[in-house]
């Protein structure tokens, strides 16, 4: 899979059953990636990429004594350009808000078959933000709706700003008075405003703001 400059998508795998690592690095060189390491510990993923970053890390969780949320965490910080995509056999609540907290770009089960999970890679190396509905539907409860979940999980990578800018875009606020009101620069709003419609892949304010009500992310005007 080649990135927007034509040069494929360069992936490390940090997994320690190494059977599993070793046959999804065959499986993504086959679909095009370059597959730069298959790594067992999360430390070394994390001093090995910091001096030489890739475009997406596939990180385990679960490590004999090391926690991969916590190495998620540390990669993000030490090598911000490297998006996580992280694989797990873990399952609960706490699995889906700790990889957001995180960091992480994408999640998914490995109960998932190999072809669900190499799509859902090639999501996140497109730049799309990635839940496995699944531990969605595990971390909202069973009856929870799948379209309304995963918007649910895009609101969750909202910075505290870009849900103000939300908010005054559902009241109708202008851009010039967003500045005023926010006490922020036009371009910054602009900004803010163009991160939303990012993160919920909609093309227009108007739609962003129908996208963030019909799924319960705020409330319309009364």
């Amino acid at each position: 899979m080649p990135t927007t400059t034509g040069a494929p998508v360069r992936v490390t795998i940090c997994d320690d059953h190494r059977v599993f690592a070793e046959a999804l690095a065959a499986v993504l060189r086959g679909h095009g990636y370059d597959v730069t390491g298959v790594l067992q510990d999360p430390r070394q993923a994390v001093q090995l990429l910091t001096g030489d970053p890739v475009d997406l890390c596939v990180m385990d969780l679960g490590f004999p004594d090391a926690d991969g949320i916590d190495f998620t965490r540390k990669l993000r910080e030490a090598a911000p350009g490297v998006r996580v995509f992280v694989l797990t056999a873990r399952t609960g609540p706490e699995v889906l808000r700790d990889a957001m907290a995180a960091g992480a770009s994408g999640i998914a089960s490995k109960d998932r078959s190999i072809d669900e999970v190499v799509r859902a890679i090639g999501r996140v190396a497109g730049g799309e933000l990635f839940c496995d509905d699944r531990l969605l539907r595990d971390a909202l409860g069973l009856d929870a709706d799948p379209d309304r979940a995963h918007a649910r999980f895009l609101a969750g990578y909202l910075t505290r700003r870009e849900r103000q800018v939300l908010e005054l875009l559902v009241h109708g606020t202008t851009t010039d008075a967003m500045a005023v009101e926010l006490g922020i620069s036009r371009t910054t709003v602009r900004t803010h405003i163009h991160s939303v419609l990012s993160k919920f892949d909609a093309h227009s304010r108007l739609e962003a703001v129908a996208y963030a009500i019909t799924n319960g992310i705020v409330t319309a005007p009364g």
